[in-house]
């Protein structure tokens, strides 16, 4: 006899400790709500605790007073942080707890045996096995399948050397391309480079920060973003929303970035000629439409709510999401 799941609808508590909703940027906090709306959409009741001055849009509860949070903890079917908590906390909420990490642990750094992580290579390299993809609500961003200007982009927070930007210049540069630059307003060195540039006469362009709206509009601006990474991505929603805004992505190999690039394996380079390849068009970029598509099956919060909601009833049923506590085995800039 087969026998249906019957999804139980839930109390659910996501725990995050800053001002909600975010201003500018902040993907992990943009992530936390679309996930906090998909949930309620699919019939569970969500509170969010942040920080005081939050507010957030209805039917999500705010609470911002610990005290008060601490005397209703028994309420809630399952408390998701994606911070880490004090030991107390299993206790407190009878072992109902999961966690989401949204970054690289240092190595040897250790877990609690209910921690989620970002995609699998993320997973793999903290010896775990649960991971939920980012998912995105489309709507925030603008799809545009026309012909674009014919300029590369680049797009992450230029200070961290590990993102790259000397390396995606020096790559725009070396293969006569143009190139807009966003995601901060650093180093000064790379800045006055792209202006000089652009006194030559090049389509080179430093946007600087942008929030949630300006991104939207940045990334129909080229006919490719580029991420040259040079350490191991947990994720990368930067690559998720230019696919879902119709802009193909190339990018290196490293962290999650296969998975988020599946569908079109020849957009992940390996080596300076693959790069060549790619930036001087010896290989197709996959279309708009194929890009947007791709995300929408694989990346949209809907999706997202539906993979944590089958762990939150795991959580529920008193069963841990890993097998052991997971550790850091590799670091994020071993590649």
């Amino acid at each position: 006899m087969c026998h249906r799941i019957v999804r139980r609808k839930m109390k659910i508590l996501i725990y995050h400790p800053v001002l909600l909703p975010v201003t500018h940027y902040g993907g992990t906090e943009r992530v936390l709500m679309w996930l906090a709306k998909s949930l309620v959409k699919s019939g569970h009741e969500v509170a969010v605790f942040a920080a005081p001055g939050s507010v957030l849009p209805d039917p999500l509860e705010c609470i911002t007073d610990p005290e008060a949070l601490r005397k209703r903890i028994g309420e809630f079917d399952v408390v998701h942080s994606f911070t880490k908590l004090p030991d107390e906390w299993n206790s407190l909420t009878r072992g109902r707890l999961m966690f989401t990490i949204h970054g690289n642990g240092k190595p040897g750094e250790r877990f609690h045996r209910n921690t989620v992580f970002l995609s699998r290579n993320h997973a793999e390299r903290h010896g775990a096995m649960a991971y939920v993809y980012n998912g995105i609500d489309p709507d925030e961003l603008r799809f545009d399948a026309s012909v674009r200007p014919d300029r590369l982009l680049f797009l992450s927070k230029t200070s961290l050397k590990t993102k790259n930007l000397r390396g995606a210049m020096a790559l725009a540069r070396r293969h006569h391309r143009n190139l807009w630059i966003a995601g901060g307003e650093r180093p000064l060195g790379l800045r006055l480079e792209t202006a000089w540039m652009r006194l030559l006469g090049r389509d080179w362009k430093w946007v600087g920060s942008v929030g949630q709206s300006e991104k939207a509009d940045f990334l129909i601006q080229g006919r490719a973003l580029i991420f040259p990474l040079r350490w191991n991505e947990p994720f990368g929603l930067v690559v998720v929303e230019a696919l879902a805004s119709g802009t193909p992505v190339l990018a290196s190999p490293y962290g999650a970035l296969p998975e988020l690039l599946e569908f079109a394996p020849e957009c992940i380079l390996r080596s300076d000629s693959d790069w060549e390849n790619a930036l001087t068009g010896r290989i197709s970029l996959p279309d708009a439409h194929r890009c947007r598509e791709w995300v929408l099956s694989k990346f949209h919060q809907d999706q997202m709510a539906r993979e944590y909601g089958k762990l939150y009833e795991k959580v529920l049923r008193g069963e841990f999401l890993n097998p052991t506590e997971p550790e850091t085995r590799i670091s994020a800039e071993e590649i």
